[in-house]
């Protein structure tokens, strides 16, 4: 369950997001404690309404059991430290401060965001699983020899 923050009007920040992470400092600004909005949420103010917006959704009951609910579809902790070590994001949201977030400079945000990481993300994303894929044929193939000699569990 989230901490609450009791705050007064005149001390909350120009700009907050709208529930249910409207408390995202209770949580240290993290990208992992995002939920979406949970439509059949009767209280739109439930901290834990909604799941995580980084839940990657599963077609099937057999990958859930196999894998659980909890995939995720990138990991929230190394896409914060990403987009935290931008400069182009740094000031695009420094950007969005100056424009008392207006619509047109929290778009320009976004598309700072998408930018970074189609050109800096993507390319490092790729790298890393380059970097492992020989561990990760290996691990196929070990794996469907097993299933061969001892079948499938």
């Amino acid at each position: 369950m989230r901490k609450k923050l009791k705050t007064t009007p005149e001390e909350r920040a120009a700009y907050r997001m709208p529930p249910p992470n409207e408390d995202a400092a209770a949580y240290n600004w993290e990208l992992k404690s995002l939920r979406k909005p949970d439509p059949k949420s009767l209280d739109k103010r439930d901290p834990d309404a909604g799941e995580s917006i980084f839940r990657a959704p599963q077609e099937t009951p057999k990958t859930m059991a196999r894998y659980g609910h909890d995939a995720q579809f990138i990991c929230p902790k190394y896409l914060q430290i990403m987009l935290d070590s931008s400069s182009a994001v740094r000031q695009a949201a420094a950007n969005a401060t100056k424009a008392r977030y207006s619509k047109a400079a929290m778009a320009e945000l976004q598309a700072t965001i998408m930018r970074v990481f189609e050109q800096e993300i993507l390319p490092d994303i790729k790298k890393n699983v380059a970097a492992i894929g020989p561990t990760l044929a290996q691990f196929y193939a070990a794996r469907l020899a097993h299933i061969k000699k001892f079948g499938a569990e």
